[in-house]
């Protein structure tokens, strides 16, 4: 996080002081502080930092107010809020005139960290996940079908995969949630669903209902290791999912969509398993 400019501002000594620290440490650089709003709008002009932490109480008005005054002439500088309460109505007043984040005091070096990675990271974040999402998820696959299920587990790539594709009987799709959005679809036989609900319980009288479920945690598993170890490479991905939609019959179309997707076949002893998982750039909007 090298070549980042900062001002910070906030009427205690002692929490710049604090804030200051925190940024060295990380290397960057502070070219400004202000104790007030009047200062602030002021040395903001001057300077033009690429970064302000800007604290919601101010002797002289109010973080709100000073964020809009200062956006209104520097487009490019970023803001983070930074407050003691977690107020939502003062965060949806914040997120109106343009702040990019809020963070609540006393600032956690992580939570600090990680918010100004996210809004400095931008394509070179997502040629990482570009890079990796793909490996992540065959890992997270494979490992978890060798675990539970045992014999063969082969994972197996569709090169030029088609737009939409039938499903074999049962299909889940997941969002992923974070600085990039994503979306997980799996999709199986009945047969294959069923055979692999009774070898993980070990209990031959489960039932299709059964399998549904256990598909439906089946995908949500798979995309939280996926989503663990590539926020295990960079903390900015901030990669979460959400519940998963479950769909049942073989005249279901599954359509894969224009985003940046790549489509598996994994082979087991149990059946196939159809996996496609893809990306979308996003714009760091509210952290």
């Amino acid at each position: 996080m090298e070549n980042i400019r900062v001002m910070i501002v906030d009427d205690s000594t002692f929490s710049i002081a604090v804030l200051k620290r925190m940024l060295q440490k990380d290397g960057i650089e502070i070219v400004a502080t202000a104790l007030n709003m009047n200062e602030a709008i002021k040395k903001a002009q001057e300077i033009k930092p690429d970064l302000i932490t800007m604290d919601m109480t101010l002797p002289d008005g109010d973080g709100i107010e000073c964020s809009k005054e200062i956006l209104k002439c520097l487009h490019d500088t970023k803001i983070i809020a930074i407050s003691a309460m977690m107020d939502e109505e003062i965060i949806q007043l914040a997120r109106k005139v343009g702040i990019k984040g809020y963070l609540q005091k006393p600032v956690d070096q992580t939570d600090l960290d990680a918010a100004i990675e996210r809004l400095f990271e931008g394509e070179e974040l997502y040629g990482v996940l570009k890079s990796n999402f793909e490996e992540a998820f065959k890992e997270s696959i494979f490992s978890f079908l060798k675990r539970e299920i045992g014999g063969e587990v082969v994972v197996e790539k569709v090169e030029d995969h088609p737009m939409t594709t039938n499903s074999s009987g049962i299909s889940v799709a997941i969002g992923i949630i974070g600085r990039h959005d994503g979306r997980l679809i799996m999709d199986m036989s009945e047969d294959t669903a069923l055979s692999m609900t009774r070898k993980i319980l070990q209990d031959e009288g489960q039932q299709i209902d059964e399998a549904i479920n256990f598909l439906s945690e089946f995908t949500n598993v798979i995309a939280g290791n996926a989503c663990s170890l590539l926020n295990g490479l960079n903390r900015s991905f901030g990669l979460r999912v959400s519940p998963p939609t479950v769909f049942r019959g073989k005249d279901i179309t599954i359509s894969i969509g224009d985003i940046m997707s790549e489509s598996f076949v994994i082979k087991t002893d149990m059946g196939d398993v159809f996996m496609n998982v893809g990306f979308q750039k996003g714009d760091v909007e509210w952290i």
